[in-house]
């Protein structure tokens, strides 16, 4: 018998309509309600907000973490409904503050709420809860029958119900649900768990753009990090790279990625990047957006 906990937040799966708009309501227990439970699995919910994910803060993101490391031996697995539109940051979240954590852990959620005809819902639930009773290690998102790694996984689509993708990663996932049946493809390597405390941090993130003036870069001066966001494979206009180098002097740790939706960032390529590599900027690769911050949030980058 596989011994479950699920942790609900809120987000679209438990929203109701309302005179305002959809917000949450519906409890762990009423999600937990309206899916089969799979067989040889039993299934504890404890409710630890009731949100919408674009109010999720990082101090609450800290209480899912908490919930997860003290319960870690109590459970063979975890479900976390949470909304769709910061799934991703919290998954990443909960990666690296989590290193290492050896149970399954599932963020799941939809694009329709449960009570909602025809919602993709019931189905992603119903998954999560399989993927929490496998022998998946680590955090992980459960959504369209895709099984996505925490730290290589942003939401691609608004309305689309395969609303995820591999992003910038460009990794599969690492496995595919089908019919309440789990096919693993991958998954992290075995590490010794560890809870790893977020460090205070001034950062900005900053979008290449025609209208990005130097300005704007400069005021970036004086903060831990910068993440910028060039063109294509990395690249940043000559007229900004004064703004740039005065950022990098200022003790500013600065990264460079790409704000296309898929591929690698690679600075190396182009001379526009070679001119970021020389002032001391430092290219992210594939790594998504998500895991950035995450990463920055932890103090890894």
């Amino acid at each position: 018998m596989k011994h479950l906990l699920l942790l609900s937040t809120g987000g679209t799966i438990s929203c109701h309509a309302g005179a305002g708009g959809l917000a949450p309501q519906a409890d762990g227990t009423q999600l937990l309600g309206a899916v089969r439970v799979p067989d040889g699995v039993r299934v504890e919910v404890r409710d630890l907000m009731c949100v919408d994910s674009t109010d999720v803060t990082d101090a609450q993101r800290l209480v899912m973490a908490r919930a997860l490391w003290e319960n870690r031996k109590m459970y063979d697995g975890f479900v976390l409904t949470h909304g769709t539109d910061t799934m991703a940051y919290t998954a990443a979240f909960l990666c690296r503050v989590l290193p290492g954590f050896d149970r399954p852990v599932i963020l799941t959620g939809s694009q329709l709420p449960m009570e909602d005809k025809g919602s993709d819902a019931p189905g992603n639930l119903a998954d999560a809860l399989v993927c929490a009773a496998s022998g998946y290690r680590g955090i992980a998102v459960c959504f369209a029958g895709a099984l996505r790694r925490g730290t290589r996984v942003t939401k691609a689509d608004t309305q689309a119900f395969d609303a995820f993708s591999g992003g910038n990663s460009g990794c599969p996932p690492d496995g595919m649900i089908e019919d309440g049946v789990l096919t693993l493809l991958d998954m992290p390597q075995p590490e010794e768990p560890a809870f790893r405390t977020p460090v205070p941090v001034r950062a900005a993130v900053l979008f290449v753009t025609p209208l990005l003036d130097a300005e704007t870069v400069r005021a970036c001066c004086g903060r831990d990090v910068l993440l910028l966001y060039g063109y294509g494979v990395g690249g940043v206009p000559e007229a900004l790279a004064d703004a740039v180098e005065q950022v990098v002097r200022s003790g500013t740790r600065v990264y460079l990625g790409t704000q296309c939706a898929g591929g690698p960032a690679d600075s190396s390529v182009y001379a526009v990047g070679r001119r970021m590599q020389a002032l001391g900027v430092r290219c992210l690769g594939a790594q998504t957006l998500e895991d950035a911050v995450a990463c920055i949030q932890c103090g890894l980058l």
